[in-house]
């Protein structure tokens, strides 16, 4: 790692499954997903799409689909002149996600990709904006930088980026290291955990616009809005 990222990704716990593992426990998850999750995720998703501020005829790039919600109201923001492309790993989740924009045709484009995100299937500049919410935190700490480059290669020269993430603090507080704790004894139960989001986005070549702080369960959260 260089020792821009050494600066950040130091203070993160490691993710300890495989890419198949992740893979696996989601396409599990698909059918529950709006049951076990979704629920606890959802005020902070709606921050993160009001920092997005998608507007009428723009493309836009969803990294982590899960069941759908978030490209449902992205799709009435876009408007039929957008288009929308949804990349997840788990295949369960991007049948899911497809039955419910299915149900709830509006008319706009719309590509669903199963696909590793260090890969983007995408060519460079052809997106205005990409948006990931509790997904950047599920991924390996060495597949970050990869990750924030390929969105870097797909958006435009003015396009930007929105980032939901569980959010580490310098001095974490009781139940950001009880989560922390319960990260290292069950890892794969447990595989999101915070990251200190500004510095991986800045590190990364992002410049910050906009933010907003939340909480689940007393864990700190995060959204940012950054331009490449």
């Amino acid at each position: 790692m260089n020792p821009s990222v050494d600066s950040w990704a130091a203070r993160v716990a490691p993710v300890e499954r495989s890419l198949g593992q992740a893979r696996a426990t989601y396409d599990r998850l698909a059918p529950w997903y709006d049951w076990v999750e979704a629920p606890f995720e959802h005020q902070a998703r709606a921050a993160g799409l009001r920092l997005l501020d998608a507007r009428p005829g723009e493309q836009v790039l969803e990294i982590g689909v899960g069941s759908g919600h978030t490209l449902s109201t992205l799709a009435r923001q876009v408007g039929p002149k957008g288009s929308l492309v949804g990349v997840d790993l788990s295949l369960r989740m991007v049948q899911a996600t497809r039955g419910r924009l299915s149900r709830e045709n509006r008319g706009v484009p719309l590509a669903l990709v199963q696909a590793d995100a260090c890969h983007l299937p995408l060519r460079a500049a052809s997106v205005d904006a990409v948006t990931m919410s509790f997904t950047l935190e599920l991924m390996a700490t060495e597949d970050i930088p990869t990750v924030l480059t390929q969105c870097r290669r797909v958006l435009r020269h003015t396009g930007r980026i929105t980032v939901v993430s569980l959010c580490l603090r310098d001095e974490p507080k009781l139940m950001t290291r009880l989560y922390l704790a319960a990260h290292r004894r069950w890892p794969r139960m447990i595989d999101c955990r915070p990251l200190p989001l500004r510095d991986v986005l800045v590190s990364n070549g992002f410049t910050i616009c906009r933010t907003w702080s939340g909480a689940i369960a007393g864990l700190p959260v995060a959204a940012i809005t950054a331009q490449r």
